[in-house]
């Protein structure tokens, strides 16, 4: 009989735009690569987040057998929420988003670290024992908690795409007021107490609550780029930016382009930074004027912006779980040049394939070294996406998965 695996997610499935997609959807693959049947429930007002729509993106559905989204409807590709709570909040969304573009500062608050209210806790763990399998993965720590009314047997486990206390602690380093319920790591070891597995997407992270939780199985998931085909063409070198809206790639392109930028600009004049993904929308206004930016948005065939001719850069300076962008750097033949806060969730495994940086001017240097070196950026290219290949099979995830049985 085939064993089966049951996800619970409280967000939205229809991008695959940011790390956290790519983590879910790693973790589904090598759960089919492991011959379990994938059913994924929803917490039915969460996911719905502040807008009462959603669809599935074709990649997810490629991955999962079975869904259950409580209190929706579908309709075509579209699920509709008919919960009155849902359609409240996505109008207060709409009079906060009217006020923010009128100039009136608005706070949007974020579920993000937020454990499930008491009635919702409720329907999604009655969804769970209406449908028990044999593994069951709680996507973040915050629905960890589930496990106590799980009365099926189950091996209970937790997809950590980061740790919610290490990005609270973070925030607190930089002296950034979080946009988010803090959290302690006495909290969330609370949360995940009755898990027997926990699979990690950072190294650094996987270690920290094996130390904390030392009675329960950790593995390491690596971030699983795919295989992009791109074309060798020596064009005029750039610089690449790939990111999503989260307070740490805000923070670190703002600061490559006020702190970094500029030194660069100093030897070559002309270079220009492509700024790829939805994190361009957090540029700052006077940093979108800078000569040399470009805001490329959400751009469909990354080999387009990556190969011999792209450097890519990770100037992260916040940071919890792992920078994916890095691995998807590599993934596209580039070469890279990275504080090391962008490489801790990594181990050393990357450390031979990436240019490390330890303040603004030697990251410059650095980076201005690789735009002028082609041999240097034609070895990368003939390399590196081979080598990230190696490192991100996932074997001992599908083992983990598979060791109860």
């Amino acid at each position: 009989m085939t064993k089966s695996v049951l996800v619970v997610v409280q967000r939205q499935l229809q991008s695959m735009t940011s790390g956290n997609d790519s983590y879910l959807h790693t973790c589904m693959r090598v759960a089919k690569r492991a011959g379990l049947r994938t059913k994924v429930v929803f917490a039915p007002w969460r996911t719905f987040s502040n807008r009462p729509w959603a669809k599935f993106h074709p990649e997810y559905q490629a991955v999962f057998d079975e869904y259950l989204w409580p209190k929706s409807i579908r309709l075509g590709d579209y699920f509709y929420s008919y919960s009155l709570r849902v359609w409240m909040r996505f109008g207060v969304r709409l009079c906060k988003e009217l006020a923010k573009r009128l100039g009136v500062p608005v706070f949007v608050a974020s579920y993000y670290a937020r454990p499930l209210p008491k009635d919702e806790f409720k329907i999604v763990a009655k969804a769970c024992n209406e449908n028990a399998s044999d593994i069951m993965i709680a996507e973040y720590s915050s629905l960890a908690p589930l496990f106590s009314e799980v009365t099926e047997p189950t091996v209970k486990s937790v997809l950590l795409h980061d740790l919610m206390a290490a990005r609270t602690e973070e925030y607190k380093r930089l002296g950034k007021e979080p946009d988010f319920l803090p959290v302690t790591l006495q909290q969330e070891a609370e949360w995940m107490s009755d898990a027997t597995l926990l699979i990690c997407a950072s190294v650094n992270e996987e270690e920290t609550l094996r130390n904390e939780m030392d009675n329960i199985d950790t593995v390491w998931l690596c971030p699983d780029s795919p295989s992009y085909e791109v074309e060798f063409k020596l064009e005029t070198p750039r610089i690449v930016f790939i990111g999503t809206r989260h307070f740490g790639n805000t923070d670190a392109i703002n600061h490559f382009i006020e702190e970094i930028f500029p030194l660069i600009k100093e030897k070559l004049p002309d270079v220009e930074c492509w700024i790829v993904g939805s994190t361009g929308a957090d540029v700052l206004p006077e940093n979108q004027s800078v000569e040399g930016i470009k805001l490329l948005g959400r751009v469909q065939d990354l080999p387009d912006i990556g190969g011999v001719s792209s450097v890519g850069i990770a100037p992260t300076r916040l940071a919890s779980g792992i920078s994916i962008k890095v691995a998807e750097y590599l993934a596209l033949g580039m070469t890279c040049v990275a504080y090391r806060k962008a490489l801790e969730g990594f181990g050393a495994v990357l450390d031979q394939m990436t240019e490390i940086a330890e303040d603004p001017r030697d990251f410059a240097e650095r980076t201005v070294k690789l735009l002028n070196d082609v041999d240097a950026r034609t070895s990368q290219f003939k390399t590196a996406p081979d080598e990230i290949r190696k490192i991100n099979h996932n074997r001992a995830v599908q083992d983990a998965l598979l060791k109860p049985f």
